[in-house]
């Protein structure tokens, strides 16, 4: 990932930069230069530079690197005014859940450490305009969720500006009548609040709840554009208008209604089911969120499928693969398990160090609602997913039926991993983010009996339904090694799996003709279900 320059009369195209990665950057317009976070080094080293680029001129220079005790990590830097220095995020030890907010000065070339350091957080992050030359806003969730915090350059104090019990999300510094505030969207996978903040007393000034998601394209003093998302609006572009008064909102481009029956094929519902074990703010049984999309045709009662998402579910974003789906008359289910992001830090935590563990049960407890609710056999009842959802699919097929003392069992009729990894430390030890391995699973140094068991490959004498396996051959993020393992292992054991490797592709499917190709893969795959016969090749 690098940056580039467009010409747009001439359409000449330049690199700006050249570096493994890019982890984020920002432009200080004032002085036609770039200041950005790049990736020089690879696993374990993981060396990490804030650099310099002027645009006039082309020199690329090296401000800063950073060293184990504390890792640049993806941010974009927020430069102070009059370009003296950029706040950025850092890891302590390369640890995501001690996250902190840094200050580097460009004429000292200094980085400080603002944050307390003892202090649990998640990916802290600044807001890139600041209130004033010594003030900025960052949010951090070191209360449980995201929240607003600001912090006094001169006077090195930070103050907890919002106390909301959801996430803050989108935001951007807006200005009218001489001032800033915090325009803002208090997130969760279900619902979402326009939020407008005092950045200096706190104060939520007015608020405005809306049913979709939004992503900030651009902003000038008190009007917002952005892009507006759901699970049924594929694309739309709405303004916003801020007077203190009230927030207004205006759709300014959306899809004709005839482009949008095209692409829709479903109605989506919200649920709630339960899962295996008790929630300690409710001393009730754990309820967990999912989408369920119901196919607009459905196919024949006899004949209905029913595909669960196994991670990164839940989400109230526009799917064209669940669209898809539907289409050909497949239910979809798309829960929440216990890991999954916007509902607070501590859900979000639940499966840390137990990849492979509660979570899988979770999935599992919506397949019995699945069957339950929509009386669909399990034999035409799936699990699916790409990269940690590839995993969890290949360990829902493998599961030996217990794990932390929880039992739960479930007959799956199929499974489709994309991009997953069969074998935990292999996975560690070749892939470019092994500190979310030691995060979400331990670490293989001192816990390689639990990642070996909790590892698919292992279990692959256990596997029942017939497995999918897709993987690009170029894939840098999960090593495709991964599948092909897992398939001989199968097949050693007698299982149904089929291997498709996509040439030079990474870890995504890109090109129209290679999107074609994995859709008649899955339809040709999902043709057999319900039935003895193998998928075909």
């Amino acid at each position: 990932i690098n940056l580039y320059r467009l010409n747009i009369r001439s359409q000449e195209i330049e690199q700006l930069t050249d570096v493994p990665y890019i982890f984020g950057w920002r432009w200080d317009r004032d002085h036609k230069r770039i200041a950005y976070v790049s990736r020089a080094g690879h696993r374990e080293e993981r060396l990490g530079q804030i650099k310099l680029l002027e645009l006039d001129t082309g020199r690329d220079v090296v401000m800063y690197e950073d060293d184990p005790s504390m890792r640049l990590t993806w941010t974009s830097p927020a430069w102070q005014e009059y370009g003296r220095g950029v706040v950025v995020t850092v890891l302590k030890d390369a640890d995501r859940k001690y996250g902190n907010v840094a200050y580097f000065d460009f004429q000292k070339r200094e980085l400080k450490v603002l944050t307390d350091t003892s202090r649990p957080r998640n990916w802290p992050s600044p807001l890139h305009w600041w209130i004033d030359a010594d003030k900025f806003v960052y949010f951090s969730n070191e209360d449980g969720y995201e929240n607003a915090y600001r912090y006094n350059i001169d006077s090195g104090m930070s103050v907890q500006l919002t106390r909301y019990q959801r996430d803050i999300g989108e935001a951007e510094m807006i200005g009218f009548n001489g001032r800033r505030y915090i325009f803002a969207v208090l997130k969760s996978p279900i619902v979402n609040d326009l939020v407008v903040i005092d950045p200096i007393s706190g104060k939520t000034l007015d608020s405005l709840q809306i049913d979709v998601n939004i992503e900030i394209l651009d902003q000038k003093n008190n009007r917002l554009l952005v892009a507006a998302t759901s699970a049924t609006e594929k694309y739309r572009i709405d303004e916003i208008k801020i007077d203190l008064k009230r927030i207004a909102i205006g759709s300014k481009l959306r899809l004709p209604d005839e482009l949008k029956t095209q692409i829709v094929h479903s109605t989506v519902e919200k649920i709630d089911y339960p899962t295996f074990d008790t929630d300690p703010n409710t001393g009730k049984t754990r309820m967990l969120h999912a989408f369920l999309y119901r196919p607009t045709n459905p196919l024949p009662a006899d004949q209905q499928v029913v595909m669960i998402q196994s991670f990164y579910g839940g989400r109230n974003d526009f799917s064209t693969r669940n669209q898809i789906l539907c289409e050909a008359g497949i239910y979809v289910l798309s829960p929440s398990p216990r890991g999954s992001a916007g509902f607070g830090r501590e859900f979000s935590a639940l499966n840390d160090k137990d990849l492979g563990g509660n979570e899988i049960i979770d999935v599992i407890y919506a397949a019995k609602w699945a069957e339950k609710n929509l009386d669909v056999p399990p034999e035409r009842i799936g699990v699916f997913g790409g990269t940690h959802g590839g995993y969890a699919t290949m360990r829902c097929l493998t599961f030996p039926g217990e794990i932390n003392g929880n039992k739960a069992d479930f007959d799956w009729g199929f499974g489709i991993s994309h991009a997953g990894f069969s074998d935990i430390i292999h996975f560690y030890e070749n892939c470019n983010v092994p500190d979310w391995v030691i995060l979400e699973a331990g670490d293989p140094k001192t816990e390689a009996d639990k990642l070996r068991d909790r590892s698919p490959l292992y279990h692959a004498d256990k596997g029942r339904g017939k497995l999918l396996l897709t993987h690009g051959t170029n894939d840098s993020r999960v090593p495709i090694e991964g599948s092909r393992w897992m398939a001989d292992s199968l097949r050693v054991y007698g299982k149904d799996v089929t291997l498709i490797e996509f040439e030079d592709q990474g870890h995504g499917i890109k090109g129209l003709e290679n999107q074609i190709r994995f859709y008649k893969i899955w339809f040709e795959f999902l043709e057999t279900v319900g039935t003895d016969g193998r998928a075909s090749n």
